[in-house]
């Protein structure tokens, strides 16, 4: 009977062992699987933001300018197979939300197309539209952009901008982190590109920057929001009245100012030609609104600058209701190695640093010998001019 009994306590004990486990792993388990879920929900929710954000203008369009935006990129898809109609789009039924509406969507779907997509470069030298409408549909909306160049010439120049940067889309995928990527992009730019002025269109867009290797801020600005759109980092292209810059976003979901071109600067009026980026600074290198940058020899906070001052439209006038990303007060703080040869507006080639050390301390050799001559001479006619003054002693016997 008493084994019996310590049977019962031991099987009760067990019983209870068993179903507290049981009971603590259903409760346990299941929590940690929903955290787990919630983390991958929320790294998927991250990643889609940032892969709308890689056409960021797009997603401020209401759904009739969506259309005629996603219209503008299957048509010149198109042409870019056949090699035609790459400047000229006809697109027709179009719902609108009010017959008010048709005036302004045209240039507003455009204008978001042409700074989304700086890959389409020869179609960003403005446009002519004509629009007919029947009540609240766009019957048919002819978009005319300006030739900048042949269209048989365009596939090809394409695949020269494509086939330029493939090494460097290669490299960009190997390396560890946003941070290294968005400098190798930007001190890759520096050294290629030379800032240069010019009647040809491709100074203004990222063929002169890619493939020519010459161009001004737009050329600049341009090719690294197509290089960062390759590899999936949201950048967008902002203007002022007189210049053409980034804003990148970053893995902590706030946006940063990034300059290529003000990065690239001439100094004391030297020429860096294509290949030479010993003129590199990273003043511009994703700064917040409270860095503070140089303009005009000015020292000042990068929001007071009038230079980037953003426009309150896109391209054209016409073009409104668009906002723009809301830049992070303080620099990002990228763990990398930012070497430059800069410092404020004085600038020595690496290859001549010792020939003018040497001339430095030659010429510093000659002033200290010049020096030592003339007191040397000062101190023999000081001592002759009191030798003279002194009088023999005259003796009386």
């Amino acid at each position: 009977m008493r084994i019996f009994n310590y049977f019962i306590v031991l099987s009760s004990i067990v019983f209870s062992t068993v179903l507290s486990y049981t009971i603590s792993y259903n409760t346990t388990y299941p929590l940690d699987i929903i955290k787990r879920q919630e983390e991958q929900d929320k790294d998927q929710q991250q990643q889609q933001q940032q892969q709308s954000n890689l056409y960021y203008y797009y997603n401020q369009l209401h759904s009739y300018e969506k259309a005629i935006y996603d219209e503008l990129r299957e048509q010149i898809e198109k042409g870019l197979e056949t090699g035609d109609h790459l400047y000229d789009f006809e697109i027709y039924d179009i719902k609108l939300h009010d017959p008010s509406d048709a005036s302004l969507a045209g240039f507003r779907a455009t204008s978001a197309f042409v700074m989304d997509n700086p890959k389409y470069f020869w179609i960003g030298r403005g446009n002519q539209q004509s629009i007919t409408t029947l009540d609240s549909i766009i019957k048919e909306l002819t978009i005319s952009f300006k030739r900048s160049y042949e269209e048989k010439e365009l596939i090809n120049m394409l695949n020269k901008v494509n086939g330029n940067i493939s090494g460097l889309i290669a490299e960009l995928n190997t390396l560890p982190s946003t941070c290294h990527k968005l400098q190798r992009i930007h001190d890759y730019l520096i050294k290629t590109v030379e800032y240069q002025f010019g009647e040809e269109y491709s100074r203004y867009n990222l063929y002169g920057a890619l493939v020519e290797h010459a161009s001004v801020c737009e050329g600049y600005a341009e090719a690294f929001t197509y290089i960062c759109q390759l590899i999936g980092i949201p950048s967008v292209v902002v203007n002022s009245k007189s210049h053409e810059w980034n804003l990148v976003q970053m893995d902590n979901g706030k946006w940063y100012a990034m300059d290529v071109t003000y990065d690239d600067p001439k100094i004391n009026n030297i020429e860096f030609k294509s290949g030479d980026d010993k003129n590199k600074k990273y003043d511009y290198f994703l700064i917040g609104q409270n860095s503070e940058i140089t303009n005009d020899n000015v020292r000042m906070p990068y929001s007071q600058s009038e230079e980037h001052k953003i426009l309150d439209y896109l391209l054209v006038e016409d073009s409104v209701g668009f906002t723009f990303p809301e830049i992070a007060m303080e620099a990002y703080d990228c763990p990398i190695k930012k070497s430059t040869n800069y410092i404020y507006d004085y600038y020595i080639p690496n290859k001549m640093l010792y020939i003018y050390i040497f001339i430095g301390v030659i010429a510093l050799i000659f002033v200290m010998f010049v020096v030592s001559c003339i007191r040397s001479r000062i101190s023999k006619e000081e001592k002759r001019r009191r030798s003279s003054q002194v009088t023999t002693p005259v003796f009386s016997a």
